[in-house]
């Protein structure tokens, strides 16, 4: 019988680190509460509410305030899987190679579904900038003006500039270009710079009669993930293995000031 010596540990961390790679918008969310993220479960993001800044008077008592508790709660609720047939899971962990080539095609579903779960939370956020054609011209102006409105908001972090293809075709002559060697940049699917944000080209945008395109920094989006289950079991009624894996999830826009929605039209 096979199933014998199946190494759950191994192909867990390799399923979670490759969906690292794949994935294009949620490396550019905040990612400081993942741990034990299990399907159902809730995470407390911490935060606290801005101090009053008052006028000091040596003739009067200073005010001292209460400090408010602005955490909330990110629910894991999204949870995706994929189960496959291998004729022999043993050999599939000992040829080289092998083992990688199942596991690549259980990634790229998975990280297009957190990436796609991301772009429906940008979809719906509150400061919004709308582009009514789809020239460079355009483009630039929508962009510089999404900018603004950011920036209007004490926008003071790193930040990324997340626009799709069919953008990025009329607008990249606008940035400034990175080294195309650098390994780094290619996966995490940075195209340019432009006015000091990273310009990030994803397919996973939201799309309807409008291309949903964002600016935003780091923690505008809370994003919890990780893969929960890998096992290896024999197939009932086939002569051959299974080899299945649950990928849980949690994304939440947790800061409307920090993110910009640009709205393109779909030409």
């Amino acid at each position: 019988m096979a199933v014998t010596n199946f190494i759950q540990s191994i192909w867990s961390k390799k399923i979670q680190d490759d969906l690292e790679i794949k994935t294009k918008l949620v490396p550019n969310c905040l990612r400081s509460y993942e741990g034990d993220c299990k399907y159902g479960a809730s995470v407390k993001i911490l935060g606290v509410g801005e101090p009053t800044i008052a006028k000091y008077d040596s003739t009067t008592d200073i005010d001292i305030e209460e400090m408010t508790d602005k955490g909330q709660l990110l629910s894991i609720d999204q949870a995706n899987y994929f189960a496959f047939y291998v004729d022999d899971v043993n050999q599939a962990q000992s040829v080289p190679g092998l083992k990688e080539e199942y596991q690549k095609k259980a990634v790229h579903g998975l990280a297009v579904a957190r990436d796609s779960y991301v772009a429906e939370l940008i979809s719906k956020a509150t400061n919004v900038t709308e582009v009514e054609e789809l020239t460079q011209e355009a483009v630039k102006n929508g962009i510089d003006k999404a900018i603004v409105s950011l920036r209007e908001r004490n926008f003071d972090e790193d930040g990324v500039i997340e626009i799709v293809p069919a953008v990025y075709n009329v607008f990249k002559n606008e940035l400034i270009t990175l080294s195309t060697d650098n390994p780094d940049y290619i996966k995490r699917g940075i195209v340019g710079v432009y006015d000091g944000f990273e310009v990030v080209m994803s397919n996973n945008m939201k799309k309807d009669t409008n291309f949903y395109c964002d600016i935003r920094g780091r923690k505008a989006i809370a994003f919890c993930g990780q893969i929960n289950e890998v096992e290896a079991l024999r197939a009932e009624k086939r002569f051959k293995d299974i080899v299945r894996g649950l990928d849980t999830f949690g994304a939440k826009v947790i800061d409307e000031a920090r993110i910009q929605v640009i709205k393109f039209p779909v030409a």
